[in-house]
């Protein structure tokens, strides 16, 4: 099961700005790597950091508003949040692919001979964010390559992952439909509003703002309380609340 790592969690930088000028409906998402030498990180302590490196090189380095990639994903299962749905990625090379494609990024490489190992992990979280992306995105049904943009290996040794309809989320083991959400520190991410909006719909009063925070956790665990459900003092599932709230598994250093 992917677990998400919202921005907050992995250190991000704040964008310089943000586009909503996409139009993801027309196509989908698009799959990348990080390049052509082996990359993955064996300890997922490393992997923010990782990620963090790319942040830099590409407002640093590039100039460019944040991070290119909507979400980034590691051979341990996570997710990371990039420009997240609804934002423009700077990507996918072309206006065109950079307004109708979202861009996933494995945090992986490798020549032909010499590819990362593509763990059961690292599938499922790419299906787990095409699958996020279609429903809190509005992404197309559309599973590119980055090499369908440009010419370029891009994404090495996943391209045959998503020719052959690997990556379809359907494809895969059924997933619980959710991300966890935490607080301390407030996570914020576009499946807390639908949870904020489905209590709402419950009655309950509630702010609908995309934040997991202090207020948001009292709530759910009144709710919890008041239904005879165990409460998960460190986590809340993003889905409906529900007969089973789940735990999150204790997270890595990198997580924070």
């Amino acid at each position: 099961m992917a677990v998400f790592v919202p921005r907050s969690e992995w250190g991000a930088r704040a964008p310089r700005n943000r586009s909503a000028d996409i139009t993801p409906g027309n196509g989908g998402t698009t799959v990348h790597h990080v390049g052509g030498s082996r990359t993955a990180q064996s300890d997922h302590g490393s992997c923010a950091g990782q990620v963090r490196g790319i942040q830099n090189h590409h407002m640093d380095g590039n100039g460019w508003a944040d991070i290119a990639y909507t979400y980034l994903v590691c051979v341990h299962g996570y997710v990371f949040e990039g420009r997240g749905p609804g934002v423009r990625t700077a990507a996918n090379g072309t206006d065109t692919g950079n307004r109708d494609w979202y861009a996933v990024c494995a945090l992986t490489g490798g020549s032909p001979s010499d590819y990362d190992p593509v763990t059961d992990r690292l599938l499922d979280a790419l299906r787990w964010s095409i699958g996020t992306l279609r429903d809190v995105g509005g992404a197309g049904r559309g599973i590119n390559r980055h090499a369908d943009h440009l010419p370029t290996s891009c994404p090495g040794g996943l391209s045959p992952y998503v020719l052959d309809g690997s990556l379809e989320p359907a494809a895969g083991p059924p997933a619980w439909p959710g991300v966890y959400f935490s607080h301390p520190p407030a996570t914020e991410h576009p499946g807390v509003r639908v949870w904020q909006l489905r209590l709402r719909d419950r009655g309950w009063s509630i702010g609908v703002d995309g934040r997991y925070d202090a207020r948001s956790r009292r709530v759910c665990e009144t709710f919890q309380a008041r239904h005879g459900l165990s409460t998960g003092r460190r986590a809340t599932p993003a889905s409906p609340p529900g007969p089973r709230p789940r735990r999150r598994r204790s997270p890595p250093a990198a997580r924070g």
